[in-house]
């Protein structure tokens, strides 16, 4: 799943006429290369939850595939990137896991290898984390299970920064209410009724944050 549906208001004034996702990066719409990342990878079905110019969206699948059964999820109010998650159920339930990439992500973090962490553990979630410098860190504890948002009290060495990637156990969708969630507050919900989130470090891989105007002009 591609979530795709937000305001990009960063972008702006690009953003005043296009939905994010269509946003040129390198030459072609941004989320060309996340699918083209997630063909590569051996996926052939892709969700896309879209909001804002969200007609613009569903127009340009019509047209395009790039390889893959795409799939948009209109969202007729904004749900925050665990509501539209959750909005998307009815694609998803049927799959032991999904994997999730933010729109605005450019890594050359090979995928591959966070699908098979999660397949090894026994996680409702595996985040793709990195050292770097955010303004939102998580903590982790020794084994990179997921704790808490950074805190006054946090160790600097158990700080990371979340990349926008995450493999999903199917699980998630089990007596959920549809409404705006952020997916990390979920996270921790589902953390105190007992649920494991981790987070796997992807080490010195590139990351850059497509929501940021300079960034677009980066050449991959």
């Amino acid at each position: 799943m591609i979530l795709a549906a937000g305001y990009g208001t960063r972008l702006k004034p690009l953003t005043d006429s296009i939905p994010k996702a269509l946003v040129p990066f390198n030459g072609e719409p941004m989320i060309n290369y996340q699918i083209r990342k997630l063909v590569k990878c051996g996926f052939d079905e892709i969700i896309v939850n879209a909001h804002h110019f969200a007609e613009q969206i569903t127009e340009y699948f019509k047209k395009n595939s790039l390889g893959a059964r795409i799939h948009v999820s209109v969202e007729k109010e904004i749900l925050g990137t665990g509501g539209g998650i959750l909005n998307a159920e009815k694609f998803l339930k049927n799959e032991e896991f999904f994997l999730v990439v933010n729109v605005d992500v450019y890594t050359n973090f090979d995928f591959s290898s966070l699908i098979e962490f999660h397949k090894s553990g026994n996680a409702i979630s595996s985040l793709a984390v990195q050292k770097r410098k955010t303004k939102r860190y998580l903590e982790f504890d020794g084994s990179m299970e997921l704790l808490r948002r950074e805190t006054e009290n946090s160790v600097k060495e158990n700080l990371y920064a979340f990349n926008g990637v995450h493999i999903i156990s199917n699980k998630i969708f089990q007596n959920r209410k549809i409404e705006f969630s952020d997916i990390i507050d979920l996270y921790f919900e589902l953390i105190n009724k007992g649920s494991v989130v981790y987070g796997f470090n992807i080490g010195n891989c590139e990351f850059r944050d497509l929501g940021k105007i300079a960034n677009l002009q980066y050449t991959i």
